[in-house]
């Protein structure tokens, strides 16, 4: 999964300060607003994400307000204020992901289907936020469709805040209490301390691992306590003022907000430092509460306004599932088929909060058998026994189709060897067969296409960003007098099963030298993380050692170029790219060695999210699944540095013959579905590629040496 598609914002809560602040549904609304509209339009606004961090300070302000007033003074006032939040706030989330999970079922390719569930479960017991921290951050998932249940990461960190904040602050009262302090400075001085604490962790945690920081509890926490610094201070501070400083604080807390929803960006690591620009934006709104009459709050406390803030919590519940599950209905998700996505959020919406977040729990309130204890039991248990069918219906599924060898002899019966896999593209095969547009049976079968990966993903072989590649493994294979070097990216690492098959074959020696992610080049990527820019740099010097050291006869390469190099965007990468990997490769021959890159591969994920998931969805229209060339494509740097070299020791060679054909690529090849994510080559389609590509070797490095035996 690609990071940016994930930003989302916090419901928000449904209680009130003692007056009610009409400023604050209108918050809401600019909250709930700039984040639907970055969702359906990203690059209109950029920064919509922070939708998150205003729902966030609003959150932390109103239920301190209240806890301050009435701090809870033992488990049952504790439990009574949970209870609340259950009445107020479950059932209509209960509502959505019931009704996004039939949507699932109805919609959604199997393929989708166990993760999915999983998520839905995560979503109905909030620790959506923890199971994307730690499973969709990784450069593997970035292909990962986005689930309809994403969005609750954020009402998954809002109600974990809700859990802990009664009894924090119901503790620091009573230990005020208790010592005969003032109970508001206490609990100033412990949500300043947590503020503080937090905001420190949030910057430190951002600059080490901003994927997981983004969606963890402690680096968020210090938002909520913005807003419960603002509460502590005492409504003498926040009290209506109309004066001229409140009126300009208004507008400059209502700016930041609106500067970073526009200027911001889903590359900038977040939250961090960069997050005080919107929540400090919100607490100062909040704080100044102007009256004034030329304050923002005038427009703030509008009808209009106040009717989007009534419904932002409804409107951010179905906003996302609608969005997420609407272009599997319509082909073309087009302006007209966005809007009226949006017009369907908006009836469901108003509907949902007439019906659901009032009357309903109106209904929970006045009823002696339906208590909201038994309301949140069972609805949790109805969600978890229909998720869970989705899960264990989606693992039977697998459970069956996981003999993927047996596909592959089902399927090359089916369309005969000589045009199975790779072949299925040569004049003859396309003569004869033509390109399918359906199979009746692929290899391996769609729901089993993600797990159709090479076994150096389990074997640990790549050095990692989750260390900054502090750990450099070599995964080794074979015995014999000739060794080879595999280097590069995951883009290197998908052809192990026919490099590992030709060295078999050949009698070699080999052993990998992968990194994730890294062009191996020796020039600064632009990473998030200065350690990781460090540890891709200095990967490619390391490796050039390690060459030289074991004295290697060949190195084969390969590379993906998915990050820009360091103050230039992607196109602008290409020729100090280009310089960098002439230097790197003429330290390669330098050792002795001869050198081979193979092109890189098509890139489907330029045309769709995951091929897999296209494949499951178009079984009877396998056409949907393809490109054209043009797009599908890649630069590559590496190979325009071999051919600006001119070196007869540094070659190059291109298979993407055997994917694309009359400026077309396609995603199944002879019945093989060719890639497992949105870029790498399955385990089935690269060890099928093992002939080609070792007469492709042979013919490019006329050695003999290298060639010379065959085991068989």
């Amino acid at each position: 999964m690609s990071l940016q598609q994930t930003k989302t914002v916090a419901s928000a809560p449904q209680s009130t300060p003692a007056v009610f602040r009409g400023d604050i549904q209108g918050l809401r609304a600019i909250a709930v607003g700039i984040v639907v509209l970055y969702h359906f339009w990203p690059t209109a606004l950029p920064g919509g994400f922070v939708g998150v961090d205003v729902f966030f300070v609003i959150s932390g302000f109103l239920i301190t307000t209240h806890l301050i007033k009435r701090p809870p003074q033992n488990i049952k006032d504790v439990a009574q204020f949970w209870m609340r939040r259950v009445k107020r706030l479950l059932p209509a989330s209960f509502l959505v992901i019931l009704s996004a999970l039939l949507g699932v079922w109805l919609l959604a390719p199997i393929t989708l289907w166990q993760d999915w569930g999983f998520q839905a479960i995560a979503a109905t017991f909030y620790f959506q936020n923890w199971y994307l921290a730690t499973s969709k951050v990784d450069y593997l998932a970035e292909a990962d469709s986005p689930s309809p249940f994403q969005h609750f990461w954020s009402l998954s960190g809002e109600e974990q805040f809700y859990l802990v904040w009664p009894i924090l602050i119901g503790a620091l009262i009573m230990a005020a209490v208790r010592f005969g302090w003032n109970r508001r400075n206490v609990a100033l001085a412990g949500v300043g301390l947590i503020f503080a604490l937090s905001l420190g962790y949030s910057m430190y945690a951002t600059a080490t691992d901003a994927g997981t920081a983004y969606f963890s509890t402690f680096t968020r926490a210090w938002e909520f306590a913005a807003g419960a610094l603002v509460a502590a201070l005492g409504k003498r501070a926040y009290a209506a003022k109309n004066n001229v400083l409140s009126m300009l604080a208004t507008w400059v807390g209502l700016a930041a907000i609106v500067f970073s929803a526009l200027s911001f960006d889903g590359e900038m690591p977040f939250p961090g430092y960069i997050a005080l620009l919107p929540v400090l934006g919100t607490a100062l709104l909040l704080l100044a509460h102007s009256t004034h009459k030329w304050s923002p709050n005038k427009l703030l406390a509008n009808r209009f306004m106040g009717f989007f803030g009534d419904n932002s919590y409804a409107i951010y519940l179905w906003h996302w599932p609608i969005l997420i599950l609407a272009p599997y209905v319509v082909a073309d998700f087009g302006l007209a088929a966005q809007l009226g996505a949006l017009a369907l959020t908006l009836v469901l919406s108003v509907l949902t909060q007439k019906l659901v977040e009032v009357r309903f729990r109106k209904f929970i309130e006045v009823s002696k058998r339906f208590s909201a204890p038994r309301f949140l039991l069972a609805g949790s248990a109805t969600l978890a026994l229909a998720a869970g069918a989705f899960y264990s219906m989606s693992g039977a599924i697998m459970e069956e189709s996981k003999d993927i060898s047996a596909s592959v002899k089902r399927v090359s019966a089916q369309v005969g060897v000589d045009c199975f896999a790779s072949n299925g593209l040569t004049d003859e095969c396309v003569a004869k067969k033509g390109i399918p547009d359906r199979y009746q049976q692929l290899a391996p079968a769609p729901i089993m296409a993600k797990e159709d990966k090479p076994d150096i993903y389990k074997d640990d072989c790549f050095a990692g960003q989750g260390d900054n590649y502090a750990e450099r493994p070599v995964c080794s294979f074979g015995e014999g007098k000739i060794k080879v070097a595999l280097v590069g990216n995951s883009h290197a690492g998908q052809w192990v099963p026919a490099v590992k098959s030709i060295a078999e074959k050949r009698g070699w020696a080999l052993d990998t030298y992968l990194i994730s992610r890294c062009a191996v080049m020796g020039e600064p990527q632009d990473y998030d993380e200065q350690a990781s820019i460090d540890g891709c740099t200095e990967y490619a010097g390391w490796v050039t050692g390690e060459i030289e050291k074991e004295d290697y006869d060949l190195v084969i390469s390969s590379s993906r170029q998915s990050l820009p190099v360091l103050g230039q965007d992607l196109q602008g990468s290409a020729e100090p790219a280009k310089k960098a990997f002439e230097k790197t490769l003429r330290d390669w021959e330098d050792t002795g060695a001869q050198v081979a890159v193979i092109r890189d591969t098509p890139f489907p994920g330029s045309t769709m999210d995951n091929l897999p998931d296209c494949v499951a969805e178009n079984e009877q229209r396998l056409g949907e699944c393809s490109g054209a060339a043009e797009e599908w494509i890649p630069m590559d740097p590496q190979v325009d540095a071999v051919n600006s070299l001119q070196d007869p020791n540094i070659v190059s060679l291109s298979m993407n013959d055997k994917f694309c054909r009359d400026e077309t690529c396609h995603g199944v090849v002879g019945g093989v579905i060719a890639f497992w994510d949105h870029s790498h080559l399955s385990q089935t389609m690269a060890a099928h590629l093992a002939k080609p590509l070792d007469a492709r070797l042979k013919s490019a490095l006329d050695n003999d040496k290298l060639f010379a035996s065959s085991q068989g």
